[in-house]
């Protein structure tokens, strides 16, 4: 089974996307200016960190003046699971994942969100697990996911 997006229209209801076709459709509609490789498997949980990039100055009378150090200070890190996925699945994730090595900017859009970002993914994992009933064994894929601003 292959799992993808629920995405919400515009009157707030939920709709699965089901095809690459209709993910590729949607996401032109969400995010028309975005360019790249997508990335659309969807994880079984989702961790989001982030830390705002500051430049602070002290002075010698106890005041600190603090600014944004840049005009993007605000990337947004997420840590991923994809757990239990069927071999073919978990090889597709890493194939896409190895295929850009860390380098290479692709589109993702966080869950539950329609806001895509261009991230790269610097180091990702896999284990094996229980044995399914066709006979293989369940994998789990971990990434982690850098925003970019290109």
């Amino acid at each position: 089974m292959i799992n993808y997006y629920w995405l919400l229209n515009e009157q707030g209801s939920p709709r699965r996307i089901t095809t690459d076709e209709d993910w590729r459709r949607i996401f032109a509609e969400v995010a028309p200016h975005a360019v790249g490789a997508i990335f659309y498997w969807c994880p079984t949980a989702a961790n989001a960190s982030l830390e705002p990039r500051v430049i602070e100055t002290q002075f010698g009378d106890g005041y600190t003046q603090r600014r944004p150090a840049g005009l993007n200070t605000q990337d947004q890190e997420w840590n991923l699971e994809f757990a239990n996925r069927k071999k073919v699945d978990a090889e597709a994730i890493l194939a896409f994942l190895s295929e850009r090595n860390g380098v290479d900017i692709f589109n993702w859009t966080p869950p539950r969100t329609s806001k895509v970002l261009d991230v790269i993914c610097p180091d990702w994992s896999w284990t094996y697990g229980e044995t399914l009933a066709d006979g293989t064994r369940a994998m789990t894929v971990s990434a982690r996911f850098v925003q970019q601003h290109a």
